[in-house]
């Protein structure tokens, strides 16, 4: 029994630190902790971490109750310093007030404020800022909402996932980086994501039938829906990007989002745990909404799109180290390279510079910019 019992505990020391070492050599700027974690997951120890975060997050869940101090402050909008081609044509109409669910509100809850540059005498970007349910009411949900008539939303390859030689780096550098005003996560790793990716004409991981779908169109359109049904491949598909299933369909909460079932919602934290998580939707007029917030379930992230005026969503990334938009200004107009970078909300734990080349970004993410 001590020999099995040595051995036992020689083959775990062995396990930790190959993957410790695994972990140390695996390429990108996140954290070491959550290279270890994607290290387990990449070589069948999912059955390690996955309870381990779990219990984690629900042990450092937020309290219940309690009022927001103030909202985050956002950035104003500013006149555009980017040289354009040509002015963009038409805008949407601003967003309505996002419904609240908790009173008393803070003063600004759920107003739109415009953010970014103001293009062509547009706002392209508008923030708000509400409390997502009626439980954990000292913490702040944030939607932005994005014009794609005035600023122009790309899909970017991370250097691992898909991983790949793209001629679009993994990070946001030269031009690109000139004409961004902001940037935001993408979607679960593929082997979680149930779903595929396709870039200018490249299918990097296979699209799958029915699964909740961002696409975006070469004219700059931009679409969220089931693959097969509501969206489709065209000739004038430029990007897609799929991870799991629909969370608002038609204007309501999908029929088939079961929130208990974490094989839909994520093996990793599963849909009821409190954490930070994102989505992204389309409103009926054609808007971009990108929804994010520090406590948040598959539900209360579904809800959310659809009072930010999503209808129909999906989810994208979760938990603190992946949740991540920033927003940038260009202070100096002859130099647009000089970039000022701000965090949507300050719990997001990745740094405002997280797209910013030289360093490589390892996942996919979106890019947003002047046309």
């Amino acid at each position: 029994m001590r020999r099995l019992a040595g051995a036992a505990v020689a083959a775990i020391v062995l396990l930790a630190g190959i993957s410790l070492l695994g972990a140390a050599a695996t390429p990108g700027n996140q954290g070491f902790k959550a290279k270890w974690a994607d290290w387990l997951r990449s070589h069948h120890g999912a059955f390690i971490v996955n309870p381990m975060e779990r219990w984690y997050y629900s042990s450092n869940a937020p309290a219940r109750g309690g009022q927001p101090k103030a909202l985050n402050q956002i950035p104003s909008a500013a006149a555009s310093t980017h040289p354009l081609a040509k002015p963009p044509s038409g805008h949407l109409a601003p967003p309505a007030p996002v419904p609240l669910v908790v009173s008393p509100a803070p003063p600004g809850e759920g107003a739109w404020q415009p953010t970014g540059p103001v293009i062509d005498g547009r706002y392209g970007m508008y923030v708000a800022q509400f409390r997502a349910d009626t439980v954990y009411t000292s913490q702040i949900t944030t939607a932005v909402w994005i014009d794609p008539n005035v600023l122009r939303l790309r899909l970017v390859p991370g250097s691992q996932e898909p991983g790949g030689t793209w001629p679009t780096p993994p990070d946001l550098t030269g031009t690109a980086a000139a004409k961004a005003v902001a940037a935001f996560n993408g979607g679960f790793r593929f082997q979680d994501a149930q779903g595929g990716f396709y870039l200018d004409g490249r299918t990097a991981i296979p699209l799958r039938a029915g699964a909740a779908s961002v696409v975006i169109y070469n004219h700059g359109r931009v679409d969220v829906g089931a693959w097969g049904s509501e969206v489709n491949m065209t000739p004038k598909v430029e990007a897609v990007l799929q991870n799991l299933v629909p969370l608002v369909d038609h204007g309501r909460i999908a029929p088939d989002a079961t929130y208990h079932d974490t094989h839909i919602w994520g093996n990793t934290l599963g849909a009821n745990t409190v954490v930070a998580r994102s989505g992204i939707g389309v409103s009926a007029s054609g808007a971009v909404i990108y929804v994010a917030g520090p406590a948040l379930t598959a539900k209360t992230l579904a809800e959310s799109l659809q009072r930010a005026g999503a209808v129909r969503g999906m989810t994208l990334d979760i938990n603190p180290e992946w949740v991540t938009f920033n927003f940038y200004t260009h202070p100096n107009p002859t130099n647009p390279a000089n970039i000022d970078a701000a965090k949507l909300y300050p719990q997001m734990q990745r740094t405002a510079t997280r797209y910013l080349g030289p360093t490589p970004e390892s996942r996919d993410f979106f890019t947003i910019s002047t046309p």
